[in-house]
């Protein structure tokens, strides 16, 4: 069979705000429909309490709610149709029908038409990689890129006339001199077409966190720390009955934040932020806190782009509702493709394990295991410490004579086996046979513990590193007003386990090599998950 193969890179920084604009977008959110009368008693009072006056969500009485079903949410109180991500591909022109079925082999061709073909897709997730993060790793490839070309060892530095003419060259250069906007260049991904540059957002159940930092971690049945999906009640307002979804913005009564192009500027590039950093003037209404307002987190992002159901902050594979919705890695699996996931973090923190589990928290240990026992996507990589990995049990199951050894082959770090031996147990194996791989790394498998793999260094070498993000320096009101710099260089992990720990890339290459063996395609997710804490 033909496949055809789509590489997607998606960069998620580590505060965003929304890419609704505020100037009236539509709806990007699945909503459940209410059948039910709200709660009674002492507990709908204390829920009714404690929202009364609430800008974030609308109520509505239960009659209404059963007799309300359809299309957009116009008004304060409405109910809107359970939606889907192929209705909203429709709705929003890119795709002209919806197809019968979501796998291409089921779908009914008419008679002569041309077969169709498979198609294999690897989204590619930098998380903590925002546009200034991006343009800070393509100028240092660039000034790297030239000091090479004037014979500066980058590694061990110059001297006499090449220190000389590398001194002389960028004398009185400024990050101003390297590109300012757009998607610039310097790194490999930004050769490819279709480069664009957008934000996400996250939906505000009740009243939004104070201050400027992260939305809620609430559902429409409250704190999503304090009980497993679906385990309580639902949140009423201030007249007792259950709050809705309203797309509007939230500071005109609604759920969902959305972008101001004043208040935010029109890009990340906007002249006002590096303005606002240089002490300079800015324009009237420009706020360079509002882009730090509300943010998501990797587990609702990273599940918005697994399901294409917007959630809450925490939650990955569920709605508002703490409903399970099936990810596209799912629905691979249930076309008779193989799945993926392989990330430097452990197997199930939150962009992983978006796209296999169905959790109300990211924190729910049971929650993560149960998800990747129940979901058995064909790859599996990354560490595997603390919560954040297969069970044990399960483990131990997939081991040599183990229930589940015919189906998984278990690899793990391990000080006699060298880094370019370590897939080679799995070369005859194929996902068309029902075969599928766990690869762990770290965590207990390792002498050292790291709950990541190696951060790659200064020199390109995975050693010397700064040791740490530096020193917090605070006033007399413990108040933080910088950060000192600290110039210590260690190494992310010991020198000796390194030999025994595949390069990011290897570990791509294997994954691709297995997958590829599935005559009906695949879909895997590679996620460089520690952007922010190693920069």
């Amino acid at each position: 069979m033909k496949f055809s193969t789509v590489i997607l890179h998606l960069f998620i920084s580590g505060a965003a705000a929304s890419s609704v604009r505020r100037d009236g977008g539509r709806n990007l959110d699945e909503t459940t429909l209410f059948t039910k009368a709200g709660k009674s008693g002492a507990k709908a009072s204390k829920a009714a309490k404690v929202f009364k006056g609430s800008k974030a969500g609308a109520s509505v009485p239960a009659d209404d709610a059963a007799a309300s079903v359809g299309g957009m949410n116009t008004s304060p109180v409405h109910i809107a149709g359970y939606d889907n991500s192929v209705r909203l591909l429709k709705r929003e022109g890119i795709i002209d029908s919806i197809p019968t079925s979501i796998c291409e082999k089921h779908r009914d061709v008419e008679e002569g038409a041309e077969p169709v073909h498979g198609k294999n897709v690897i989204l590619v997730v930098g998380d903590g990689m925002g546009w200034e993060m991006i343009r800070a790793g393509a100028i240092a490839k660039q000034v790297i890129t030239e000091l090479e070309g004037m014979g500066v060892d980058i590694k061990e530095g110059a001297t006499g006339d090449v220190a000389d003419a590398a001194k002389a060259a960028f004398a009185g250069r400024s990050l101003g001199d390297y590109y300012t906007e757009g998607k610039g260049s310097g790194l490999s991904f930004q050769d490819l077409s279709g480069f664009n540059v957008m934000t996400t957002t996250v939906p505000i159940i009740g009243e939004p966190n104070d201050g400027n930092h992260y939305g809620p971690a609430r559902s429409f049945l409250g704190n999503v720390e304090e009980h497993d999906n679906g385990m309580e009640e639902l949140i009423v307002g201030a007249d007792g009955n259950p709050l809705v979804f309203d797309p509007r913005d939230v500071l005109k009564g609604g759920n969902m934040v959305q972008w101001d192009d004043v208040k935010g500027g029109m890009h990340p590039w906007d002249p006002n932020y590096f303005n606002s950093a240089m002490g300079l003037p800015t324009d009237p209404s420009f706020d360079p806190e509002f882009i730090m307002q509300h943010a998501i987190d990797s587990a609702n992002s990273a599940s918005a782009y697994a399901t294409g159901v917007k959630t809450g902050v925490n939650m990955m594979g569920v709605d508002l509702y703490e409903q399970p919705v099936r990810s596209i890695l799912e629905e691979a699996l249930s076309c008779d493709k193989s799945g993926g996931i392989m990330t430097s973090v452990p197997i199930l923190h939150a962009t992983p394990a978006a796209f296999v589990t169905h959790t109300n928290y990211r924190k729910n240990g049971h929650h993560l295991q149960d998800g990747y026992k129940e979901t058995k996507p064909t790859w599996a990589m990354g560490t595997c410490a603390s919560i954040y990995q297969p069970s044990d049990e399960m483990k131990q199951a997939m081991m040599p004579g183990g229930s589940l050894s015919e189906e998984f082959t278990f690899l793990h770090q391990d000080p006699d086996v060298l880094a370019e031996n370590f897939y080679d147990s799995i070369q005859d194996l194929d996902p068309d046979d029902g075969k599928k791989v766990l690869a762990c790394f770290g965590g207990e498998y390792s002498t050292s513990g790291n709950d990541n793999m190696p951060y790659r260094g200064l020199d390109s070498s995975y050693l010397d590193r700064w040791c740490s993000v530096g020193i917090i320096d605070k006033d007399e009101d413990d108040v933080t007003i910088g950060i000192t710099p600290n110039s210590t260089i260690c190494n992310h992990w010991p020198e000796e386990e390194l030999k025994n720990i595949p390069v990011m890339k290897d570990h791509v290459k294997e994954a691709l090599k297995f997958l590829g063996k599935d005559d009906d395609g695949y879909f895997l997710m590679i996620e460089q998950g520690d952007i922010d804490w190693a920069a």
